[in-house]
């Protein structure tokens, strides 16, 4: 797997364009213009390693300015955001496309017409309706409320 690069369409093979890229790494799945075909967006791991790499060289950065130099100025402010600039850019090569997993589920088997209605000329015959729960609750909110009286 590919957790580093552009990414690419599982189906076709189709790159990415990067812009689009920004934006995907919002969403929850990318449909491929060229094939159509669904794939889910994923982060890679790469990204939390990146994400680090960037506060620490900022923190590093930071007390470098405020303790070796004894200077902070403006200019400190823009050296500390240039790590998270790049891992800003660096994030947009960490997304990448897998086909989505799709569970089977087992079905129970269905009847056929024949079992379910019977044969064409045969006469069917009506089966008592059991109760539903509801009704039964009900008959008994009425015999006790027949009993009080």
């Amino acid at each position: 797997m590919q957790y580093f690069g552009i990414p690419t369409c599982p189906y076709c093979k189709k790159r990415v364009n990067l812009i689009r890229t920004w934006s995907l790494k919002r969403e929850g799945e990318y449909k491929c213009p060229r094939c159509g075909g669904i794939s889910n967006i994923y982060l890679s791991p790469l990204v939390y390693v990146f994400a680090a790499l960037a506060i620490c060289t900022g923190v590093c950065i930071y007390f470098f300015h405020k303790f070796v130099l004894d200077d902070i100025e403006l200019f400190t402010c823009l050296y500390v955001l240039v790590p998270f600039a790049a891992f800003y850019i660096l994030s947009l090569f960490t997304v990448y496309l897998k086909r989505p997993v799709i569970k089977r589920v087992q079905r129970p088997e269905q009847k056929t017409q024949r079992e379910q209605f019977g044969a064409p000329g045969e006469m069917l015959t009506a089966q008592p309706k059991k109760p539903v729960q509801n009704e039964i609750d009900l008959n008994r909110l009425v015999n006790r409320i027949e009993e009080k009286k």
